[in-house]
């Protein structure tokens, strides 16, 4: 009886063992594979040896009337379950990232275009009235040295039909430019309604310098929005005449231009060429400064010939009354 039960244990023991292994390698599962990561992994390969245990024979020898119980010769194998190395191999990442595909629409925001109305330009107009004003100018060459000195009022008048006023050409608002030569010379007069330009000819035959032509441009309104340009040139002249080394010098004097243009020039003195000391030479008068004798000599005249006649009337007179005392 207690045999029977030994045997029965052990092979309950042996089963148990058995199934318990049996499990242990089903309970193996690989490892799940991460969503992203596309790693495959190989299937568990664990190769487990089956239960080589073996039962030695049961020699137990019964004694007459003596139960002698055999020792439990029972060799168990050793567990020689190898477990196969973990060849889980895992596939290099071959995760490939999309390229960024990303589209940003374009800035489409549209402005609104600047609707600023700037203010009309007002209509042009003459400027306030203003008095003729003496300006001093020069122009210099090369070595610095003056070649033209101008001293002068300017006053540009139109007399038309539609227009009959004077542009005044204000010195502080007027820049002198020009150029020097052997023979000739020139000053330009810019200021912001036009320029004025005198060319100026040192005559070696005639011992003396002129100026043989005059430009002018003027672009005005004379009446409210009624801007105008008026130009003008005037050649072949012997205009401002000096000898060699003297000014001319005038009061007033009035250039006329054309198409009812008139320069008017008063209180000035020009001269190019042979200035010393950056000075004017002696004056060379206009006609219209220089003294008139005609008027005293022919008053002079007329007195003379008024007391000759009171003369002979009173000689006359006077031999009448001594004729009438002769004796009888």
């Amino acid at each position: 009886m207690g045999r029977g039960l030994l045997f029965i244990s052990i092979f309950i023991a042996v089963t148990a063992l058995t199934y318990s292994s049996a499990f242990m390698a089903k309970s193996v599962s690989p490892n799940p594979s991460p969503t992203p990561n596309t790693t495959t992994q190989a299937p568990n390969t664990t190769t487990q040896a089956p239960n080589t245990t073996t039962l030695a024979p049961n020699t137990t020898t019964q004694a007459p009337n003596t139960t002698t119980l055999a020792p439990n010769t029972t060799t168990q194998a050793p567990n020689t379950t190898t477990l196969a190395p973990n060849t889980t191999t895992l596939a290099p990442n071959t995760t490939t990232q999309a390229p960024n595909t990303t589209t940003h629409a374009p800035n489409t925001t549209t402005h609104a275009p600047n609707t600023t109305t700037q203010a009309p330009t007002p209509p042009p107009s003459p400027t306030p009235p203003t008095k003729l004003t003496v300006g001093n100018y020069n122009v210099t060459d090369g070595k610095g040295n003056i070649c033209i000195l101008a001293k002068l009022e300017i006053g540009i008048r139109v007399n038309t039909s539609e227009v009959n006023d004077t542009f005044i050409v204000q010195p502080n608002m007027t820049t002198p430019s020009g150029k020097c030569e052997t023979n000739t010379a020139s000053i330009t007069l810019t200021f912001k309604e036009g320029s004025l330009t005198l060319k100026f000819n040192n005559s070696e035959t005639a011992k003396k310098v002129y100026v043989d032509d005059v430009e002018y441009s003027l672009t005005y309104a004379f009446k409210k929005g009624d801007l105008k340009t008026y130009s003008g040139k005037n050649k072949s002249l012997e205009l401002f005449a000096a000898a060699q080394g003297d000014s001319y010098s005038c009061t007033a004097e009035t250039v006329y231009m054309g198409n009812g243009v008139s320069l008017d020039l008063s209180n000035y003195r020009l001269q190019a060429f042979n200035i010393k000391n950056d000075k004017f030479g002696a004056p060379d008068l206009c006609k219209a400064d220089k003294p008139d004798y005609r008027v005293p000599i022919a008053v002079g005249i007329i007195l003379i010939i008024l007391i000759v006649i009171v003369v002979i009337a009173y000689l006359i007179s006077r031999k009448r009354r001594t004729d009438g005392y002769q004796s009888l």
